[in-house]
């Protein structure tokens, strides 16, 4: 047969028409029901027509079919043709098949659903889970590229829905459907929580095989999609989580803090995601208008899934500080306003944190904890942040009540109400409210029973306006223009005074000297440092002996450190220009395409600043001061896992911005390694009304 169609193959350059006719015509394509034999055997097979044979499966179904059930009767053949392909048959005559004869060269996607049912019915789901795996990735590519057609979608739907199309493999070695009979059907996209319900009666968790690295990735990324949309979810979605507490306390100071924020959310949420705002404003601030805020004294969770009834639920329970569950808020006296933020975030994210909007929210309730104004507040938000103000047609967010802060019942839950809110943006009385964090010495009052502290005279924090100038925020020690241009030169009078532990950039560090940098972006954080005069201290750590110039001894000596009250919105200005300060150094030293600046437009709250290079990634947190005899920086817990977890690629540079525009900067390479060196030490900062702790031998 093979040389029949090669002859047929070659008479069609003289009468294409008829005899591409005849092959369309009817069934004349020979199958054989075996394969593996010699083109001089005599062979038992049949004839069929384009439309039910095709070239290859690339899923490998039909292969498997073919080797669980090797002797194909001819009853088979005719109820599926597609477990038969041509490719191993006629392997020379592709083309033929393909082009002139109109084979089709792959399985039609609707198809595979036939084919998964036959495959089914001859091996178990352990023995073929890989292969329905790419079935779902074929139809994933197929969703995303348009040829698997919404009436597609429909059929696929329609028939996993019914109990005999049991085609989907799970963890349990068998075949199932959609139908309701076999309770919840969902993939797992998270091990800790696929460990706590895997051993429900009522959940069938899908099962794909040993996946590769490239697989789960895909299986994330791309079949996920499909399997959203076919209606099988991920078990993180169908999983919520579940509130239990121990006793209610007063909820006044949490709740003017929500409710202080809800005007600064509003506005994050309608500059940076405006077609999400407009949606929840159709929709009447429906998710807003019954939030309430609950404080307890001890709050933990257990994770549940409510469509399985109240016997699905995970009796493993996990201690909290803050709970976002339906439209109730629960927090504890102790947690922190980041977490806070978090939870608050999951309102308007589909119960889903967002990271960035957390973390605006803490750094503008940072300021107003520190004394910052609100013209500097204002300041910030709209230079650094890029948020513009609400207009005036908007009806703020807010708590319309705050609870009795003496009372300790159900009263203290507080409800927002959008539409009772006709304060307009940028006009709220209460900024920063009477009774929450108005001064810097609040954590004082605290903890002395709302008594004050004593203040000691601190420098106006306000802007001043100078035309030469630009705008100055004033500081303790050298004025901090925002627009003033700094030269790029080499100091090399410094070069032994610092330690420097960068490989990469010692090699390169007269490259970029003597030059100036100019920045043609257009942001305007950008714009706080045009050009810069940059010392780097070219020092290798491993060439460096452990000398009394770089060991121990040579660290200063005193009994405490002294924050002070430190002026928030100045903090912030001074660590915006040394991250642009060590963003255009580092440009110079590797190029703009190699560097980039994470918080550029926006503060993103990542534990680093600066990301070099794309592959092998270097990442790099700018500490930024004015003073000279500061030898000390803070770092957050957060900042120093991240610099356990990627040693050699995390390093430190330290920027000091000094008089007469010169700034110079260090850079430490894994600085957890240098504390084990002794090379840099850590410190331990205790609160100056601190509680005596017994220690139990």
């Amino acid at each position: 047969m093979s040389n029949l169609y090669t002859f047929i193959w070659k008479k069609m350059a003289t009468s294409t028409h008829k005899i591409t006719e005849a092959l369309h015509s009817g069934s004349c394509i020979f199958v054989p029901y075996a394969s593996g034999s010699r083109h001089e055997d005599v062979v038992p097979g049949m004839f069929l027509s384009p439309e039910e044979i095709c070239w290859h499966d690339p899923t490998g179904c039909l292969d498997q079919i073919k080797e669980m059930n090797p002797q194909c009767s001819l009853t088979e053949v005719i109820h599926c043709p597609l477990n038969k392909t041509l490719s191993n048959i006629y392997p020379g005559l592709r083309d033929f098949f393909v082009y002139s004869c109109r084979v089709h060269e792959t399985p039609p996607l609707r198809s595979y659903l036939r084919i998964l049912l036959q495959l089914s019915t001859v091996a178990l789901p352990s023995q073929t889970a890989n292969a329905v795996f790419h079935v779902f990735l074929k139809w994933s590519d197929g969703l995303k590229s348009g040829l698997l057609s919404p009436e597609d979608i429909i059929y696929l739907k329609e028939h996993l829905m019914k109990i005999n199309c049991a085609v989907l493999p799970t963890e349990y070695d068998k075949w199932i459907s959609l139908h309701p009979s076999f309770g919840l059907v969902c993939w797992s996209d998270n091990l800790k929580l696929w460990k706590q319900f895997k051993h429900f009666d009522k959940i069938e968790f899908l099962y794909f095989g040993k996946l590769s690295e490239d697989e789960k990735q895909i299986l994330q990324t791309k079949v996920s999609v499909l399997m959203q949309t076919l209606g099988i979810p991920a078990l993180s979605d169908v999983v919520t989580r579940e509130a239990i507490y121990d006793g209610l306390v007063d909820s006044s100071f949490k709740a003017s803090l929500v409710g202080w924020v809800l005007p600064y959310a509003q506005r994050y949420f309608c500059s940076v995601h405006p077609d999400k705002y407009v949606k929840l404003k159709q929709s009447g601030f429906d998710l807003l208008n019954c939030l309430q805020v609950v404080v307890v004294e001890k709050l933990y969770y257990r994770n549940v899934i409510k469509s399985c009834g109240d016997s699905c639920a995970s009796k493993k329970r996990i201690e909290c500080s803050c709970l976002l569950q339906d439209n109730v808020l629960y927090t504890t006296q102790e947690s922190d306003s980041h977490a806070l933020f978090m939870e608050l975030s999951r309102l308007l994210f589909d119960g889903t944190p967002d990271l960035h909007l957390a973390n605006f929210l803490h750094m503008i309730t940072t300021m107003a904890e520190s004394g910052s104004t609100e013209e500097q507040t204002e300041f910030f938000i709209l230079n650094s942040q890029k948020m513009p103000k609400l207009s005036n047609e908007e009806s703020v967010w807010s708590l319309p009540s705050i609870p009795s802060r003496t009372k300790n019942d159900d009263s203290l839950q507080t409800s927002f109400d959008s539409t009772k809110s006709k304060k307009k943006a940028g006009n709220n009385s209460n900024w920063p409210p009477v009774d929450w964090k108005t001064a810097p010495g609040f954590s004082y009052a605290r903890l002395n029973g709302f008594k004050t502290q004593a203040t000691a005279a601190q420098p106006s924090g306000r802007p001043r306006k100078d035309d030469s100038e630009g705008t100055v925020m004033e500081t303790d020690n050298v004025p901090i223009s925002i627009e003033d241009d700094w030269t790029i030169e080499d100091d090399f009078a410094a070069a032994s005074k610092a330690l420097v532990l960068s490989a990469n950039l010692e090699n390169q560090s007269g490259n970029a000297c003597n030059s100036t940098y100019s920045d043609q972006s257009g942001h305007a954080p950008n714009h706080t440092v045009s050009t810069m005069n940059v010392e780097f201290d070219p020092v290798d750590l491993d060439l460096v002996s452990d000398g009394p110039e770089l060991g121990a001894s040579n660290f200063s000596s005193r009994d405490h450190l002294r924050f002070g009250t430190p002026n928030a919105a100045q903090a912030m200005q001074t660590g915006r220009i040394g991250e642009s300060v060590a963003f255009k150094y580092i440009i110079g030293k590797f190029g703009g395409t190699a560097v980039k600046w994470v918080n550029e437009d926006i503060e993103t709250g990542l534990p680093y600043d600066i990301i070099v290079g794309e592959e092998n990634r270097e990442y790099i947190e700018v500490k930024a001061t004015k003073s000279r005899s500061k030898d000390w920086f803070n770092i957050s817990i957060r900042e120093w896992q991240f610099a356990v977890e990627k040693g050699e690629s995390y390093s430190i540079a330290h920027v000091l911005l000094g008089k007469n525009n010169v700034a110079r900067v260090s850079v430490f390479k894994n600085p957890v390694k240098l504390c084990q060196l002794g090379k840099l030490q850590l410190v331990v900062m205790m609160p100056r009304q601190h509680t005596e702790f017994s220690v139990v031998s």
